[in-house]
């Protein structure tokens, strides 16, 4: 890659460390706070604000008909303030008001939701709460796209990964502690999206000409041609994402949703990297793609999917092999009984993380009805799955159907995208460790399969080595490229240090 593809890999890297450090902490937050819910609600309580949580998140992402994604991918290519504030006008002008109008639908329909479908009338009061929300936390979604937009990476950080799950832990501490249950719990989820959206739109009016008195150049056709599909495929993904709890809810109980969505979370932490690198390459490959620049878009892709399996992989493992112990010292006794469950969803989220940010890659280039078809067949396809195996199988069917899904997605995703840039995310870098830690991991489940019971400390020295030998093998099969070697370079100018130790190691496994 020459000069120019090296600073967009060095705006990539920089962008995506920035909002991986701050989805670590996002979901370390979050996930305190679903610990803390689960644990002093149970699996009963946390059922029901899982489900309104659920409600809240499907419809506001509907509503955004995918606007924060046209956002995204417009804003990088004017330098015209009229036009870059049209983009922005247009979207909130397209989704506020729709978003307004289902969250009133939600609050005033509560009682017939949760008795009918769900047949939970402890949903009823919780329910107009979270109808609230449905607005707010568009406009958050909105605030964050035009973030994208402008590839910033550290207010993204803040609103989205800090202060929204920041303020919602607070605020569920406090309820709980004050005596509230779930009434409270749904107050403080509302008030987190609150404060994320004020500081949204407060990086936006600092940022963008968002509030600015120059006359916009309103898109909304534009904007509307590009993001229609994928409203369609937005409403696909939410029910490839949430389909199961809903179906959860309705053929079983409150109780096995509240397990399943205590092992769900964990599961996708496996795509932390991949959301964080795929929030900044989505604007950079879009630039890339109008400059025809093909080779530096592949390179990019395929050195992000490395990264994406490095780190990856080790949380994989651990929960492929020590589901009850993930799930014991998070969220207590009363959900080991999800362990069946997530090994497998564990499998699927890994396999969507390491196919790469395929789906944001077509999107940078324009391929929305495609993602759309490709969308469309995948929910029907999990739904169909979900109503074969969810009344027999319960959350451990849901699990299934959700992994099939995601797998058979994501290969569809990067054959399509393989066709039409030459774009895949197998290299060298990736191949070679996968297939000498396999052995290895093949032999620490046996090890794990042939005790009697993995206490703590033995959890300890077995995870310890295989850190250990997933290190050496790693950098001695995966091997230092030219790409970390630019960014070793690009660290010690900048931060005017002398990484010569690290340069070290740098030679020793090129």
């Amino acid at each position: 890659m020459g000069e120019e593809s090296d600073s967009f890999f060095q705006t990539l890297f920089a962008g995506g460390v920035v909002v991986f450090v701050g989805k670590l902490i996002g979901l370390g937050v979050s996930f305190v706070s679903v610990v803390v819910i689960g644990r002093l609600l149970g699996p009963n309580g946390y059922g029901v604000i899982a489900l309104g949580a659920t409600i809240m998140t499907t419809t506001s992402t509907l509503v955004l008909l995918g606007m924060h994604n046209g956002i995204g991918r417009y804003l990088p290519r004017y330098d015209d303030v009229s036009r870059r504030r049209g983009v922005l006008v247009s979207a909130f002008q397209l989704v506020v008001p729709t978003a307004v109008v289902a969250g009133a639908a939600v609050a005033v329909f509560a009682e017939p939701i949760a008795i009918w479908f769900f047949d939970d009338p402890r949903l009823t009061p919780v329910l107009p709460i979270f109808g609230m929300a449905i607005p707010v936390a568009a406009i958050v979604k909105l605030s964050v796209g035009g973030i994208q937009g402008l590839q910033l990476s550290t207010p993204k950080v803040y609103v989205e990964n800090l202060t929204a799950h920041g303020a919602r832990l607070l605020l569920a501490v406090a309820v709980l502690l004050a005596g509230y249950r779930t009434i409270g719990i749904a107050w403080a989820y509302l008030f987190g999206h609150v404060a994320a959206a004020v500081l949204g739109v407060y990086y936006l009016k600092r940022h963008t000409p968002l509030f600015s008195r120059v006359e916009a150049i309103l898109m909304r056709r534009e904007l509307l041609a590009f993001s229609a599909p994928l409203v369609i495929s937005s409403v696909m993904a939410n029910v490839l994402a949430d389909i199961d709890t809903f179906l959860l809810g309705y053929f079983t109980t409150t109780t096995d949703v509240g397990v399943y969505n205590v092992v769900y979370p964990l599961a996708t932490m496996l795509t932390a990297v991949l959301t964080s690198f795929g929030f900044i390459l989505m604007p950079v490959i879009s630039e890339l793609h109008a400059n025809d620049q093909r080779t530096a878009m592949k390179r990019m892709y395929q050195v992000v999917t490395k990264w994406i399996f490095a780190v990856s992989f080790p949380l994989f493992v651990l929960l492929l092999i020590f589901p009850d112990i993930a799930i014991r010292f998070t969220f207590g006794q009363n959900y080991l009984v999800g362990a069946s469950a997530l090994p497998i969803l564990a499998t699927g989220f890994f396999t969507h993380a390491i196919a790469g940010p395929n789906y944001k890659a077509l999107t940078s280039i324009g391929e929305t009805k495609l993602l759309m078809y490709d969308n469309v067949a995948s929910a029907v396809g999990n739904i169909a799955l979900n109503l074969v195996l969810i009344p027999r199988y319960s959350f451990v069917g849901a699990a299934v159907a959700t992994t099939v899904s995601y797998a058979g997605l994501n290969l569809t995703y990067s054959i399509q995208l393989y066709r039409r840039t030459g774009i895949h995310p197998v290299s060298a870098g990736l191949v070679r460790p996968a297939l000498a830690m396999t052995p290895i991991v093949s032999g620490l489940g046996l090890v794990v399969a042939t005790v009697p019971s993995v206490t703590l400390p033995l959890f300890a020295v077995l995870i310890g080595g295989f850190l250990a030998c997933y290190g050496v093998v790693f950098l001695r099969f995966g091997g230092i490229e030219r790409e970390e070697v630019m960014l070793v370079s690009h660290a010690e100018s900048r931060l005017d240090v002398d990484l010569g130790r690290l340069r070290t190691v740098v030679r020793r496994f090129r």
